[in-house]
């Protein structure tokens, strides 16, 4: 399910924007470059200007770091422009092609699914999703060409050092998985909870009449405590799932910081490392935490986004069962004869509405519907325009079966 979620998400809606995310890439890598040339450059800050006094690199060297800087500057925000514009435009393309196909839905999809819950798909869901289209998609360009500029030049000064420092961080792909799933798990929980609480607050607020007029503020009260509660735990879940990874990455940098001091100072102390060399090491390993730590945060964000995906793929997948059949034709100009033919029809939970209905009206007569409710007279008028279709028998206007002919004729031809 994730690899096809989220194998559904890049090439139906992530490659038409493809050509600006490659734009975006080079900036990304430009960045990552200038970021590593800072660490490159404290070698000869310490040996050549600090230790031989080298006063040409004196001033060459802090020019060198401002341009770095500003081209990683303009770098980052054209990466950050492009990649949120693109985010957004995703979004809101999912936004609107969920809403015109839902507008296709069955009347029977929104007699089963309360509109907080839709709407929750719309806002909850959709802004789940943007994090996976920019800061996954960011974070797994940007960071992974941060972290190998950062690890080549580690290894380009010294690939026994640079080994001692990374062989602790392969230990943390195990805990990362387990808390990707966890994620995902309680990330699809707590968009379930967020659309119960949307739906609740729907009842009440349209509802508050009755409420108050039946005394039943107290138990509203405890329902949606309920809700609240329970969104409340699940949310502090993902929260707890979300900062888990951060003290293990600390206690593996930690780990690698320490080795790396006790093996390059050796190196320095016995000549087998410049100081500059190591210093330069160092602010490599140091400035690559960073970019390491998001990548292995990654998978928790994307499993968090991949949650919020599948909801709204299931609702795109909603496909409906009341549509033309093969060889429908058009509605012929109505006179308006309505007749139900020993019709029946029931609910898709088997509640049963209609049975043997035999209705006659002729053109141009007006009927009222009369009886309790519940005793089907909406269902007579929905059955028309076939907003639904009767379990057995048939309706028909001037002898044509609504069935046989297109929808849009159809309902065309009802004022």
């Amino acid at each position: 399910m994730k690899s096809g979620t989220l194998g559904r998400l890049l090439s139906g809606h992530v490659r038409p924007h493809v050509p600006r995310m490659i734009l975006a890439a080079v900036a990304m890598i430009v960045a990552a470059v200038a970021t590593a040339s800072n660490a490159w450059l404290m070698q000869p800050v310490l040996d050549r200007v600090l230790l031989q006094r080298d006063q040409t690199l004196l001033w060459l060297i802090p020019l060198a770091i401002v341009a770095a800087a500003l081209v990683k500057s303009g770098a980052t925000y054209l990466q950050a422009a492009m990649m949120n514009r693109i985010g957004l435009r995703i979004i809101a393309d999912l936004q609107m092609q969920l809403f015109a196909h839902l507008m296709r839905a069955d009347l029977q999809f929104f007699h089963d699914s309360s509109a907080g819950r839709v709407i929750s798909r719309f806002t909850n869901d959709v802004q789940m999703l943007r994090g996976v289209v920019t800061q996954a998609t960011t974070g797994l360009i940007k960071d992974a060409v941060t972290a190998a500029c950062l690890i080549g030049l580690m290894f380009y000064q010294d690939w026994r050092l640079a080994i001692i420092a990374f062989a602790v961080f392969p230990l943390a792909l195990i805990p990362a998985s387990k808390l990707g799933r966890r994620m995902r798990k309680v990330s699809a929980g707590s968009q379930e909870s967020t659309g119960e609480l949307a739906v609740l607050l729907e009842e009440n607020f349209q509802g508050a009449r009755h409420v108050k007029a039946y005394g039943m503020e107290p138990h509203e009260a405890s329902r949606a405590k309920h809700a609240i509660e329970r969104l409340f735990e699940l949310n502090n879940k993902a929260a707890l799932t979300r900062a888990a990874s951060h003290p293990i990455m600390e206690a593996l940098a930690s780990c690698a910081v320490a080795g790396v001091i006790l093996y390059g100072g050796h190196q320095v102390i016995y000549g087998g490392m410049t100081p500059g060399a190591f210093f330069s090491f160092i602010t490599a390993l140091l400035l690559a935490y960073q970019p390491v730590r998001s990548l292995a945060n990654l998978n928790v964000t994307l499993q968090e986004g991949l949650a919020a995906a599948s909801r709204i793929f299931d609702a795109l997948d909603v496909e409906p069962r009341i549509k033309d059949r093969d060889g429908a034709t058009l509605l012929p100009r109505a006179q308006g004869e309505i007749a139900f033919d020993r019709v029946s029809f029931a609910y898709a939970d088997g509640q049963s509405v209609l049975e043997a209905l035999e209705l006659r009206v002729p053109a141009g007569r007006t009927l009222a519907l009369v009886g309790p409710s519940g005793a089907g007279k909406s269902t007579v008028l929905n059955l028309i325009p076939r907003f639904y279709d009767v379990t057995a028998g048939r309706v028909t206007i001037d002898g044509v079966d609504v069935r046989d002919v297109t929808l849009a004729s159809l309902r065309a031809s009802i004022c």
